[in-house]
């Protein structure tokens, strides 16, 4: 007898979530409806909302798959064995990077998290926070060795990522690249930006 194995409601999130992605990076996000992500799991759109009260809910939950990738860049730069000015250029260089490759290489899902940006949605918030959060830490490292001279680290590493939003917002970024499509512009310009906004920073915690 065969029995069919029961999915979870869990696993059944999992699934929308990933078609849904899936959608998002071979379409865009814009034309992506709720009706399609059910046509392809092969079910109705009802039994879609049971899951996800809106469509918004289903784009949150990909925006906190996708951030999860950037947060694990930031914690492998904090981790790292490096003096602490390094490791905070590291931040903000190696950050700026992943942003610029998302936005000329996946143009389509950058779509999606302008909007969420937009929208100020729950994932994109906690995102930053925890951005902050690893900054902080990393210039209270610096204090704790003497690299940085003595400030708050929670209160400079805020100051420090709004000072460096154009480097780091990724709708900032799209318009200094001139590639609201993904077609890239003067990347030489950008990362001369990059260096100038990162020596000041390093420049104002010398001790």
């Amino acid at each position: 007898m065969n029995i069919r194995q029961k999915i979870t409601p869990e696993d059944m999130r999992e699934r929308i979530i990933s078609v849904a992605e899936e959608h998002f990076r071979r379409i865009g996000y814009a034309k992506t409806a709720v009706a399609d992500i059910a046509a392809a799991l092969g079910m109705s759109p009802a039994n879609v909302y049971r899951f996800f009260p809106s469509k918004s809910a289903i784009n949150n939950a990909i925006c906190q798959r996708i951030l999860v990738e950037v947060g694990q860049l930031i914690a492998g730069i904090a981790a790292r064995d490096l003096p602490s000015p390094d490791k905070l250029k590291a931040f903000f260089v190696e950050l700026h990077q992943y942003y610029r490759a998302t936005l000329i290489n996946e143009h389509r899902l950058h779509d999606m998290v302008e909007v969420a940006m937009a929208e100020n949605w729950p994932a994109i918030d906690a995102h930053c926070q925890a951005m902050v959060m690893e900054l902080a830490g990393i210039i209270g490292e610096g204090v704790d060795n003497g690299s940085f001279r003595k400030v708050d680290p929670a209160e400079f590493a805020q100051a420090a990522f709004e000072a460096s939003a154009k480097i780091l917002h990724p709708t900032l970024i799209a318009q200094g690249l001139n590639c609201p499509h993904g077609k890239p512009g003067d990347l030489g310009q950008q990362d001369d930006q990059v260096e100038r906004i990162t020596a000041l920073i390093l420049a104002a915690l010398r001790p």
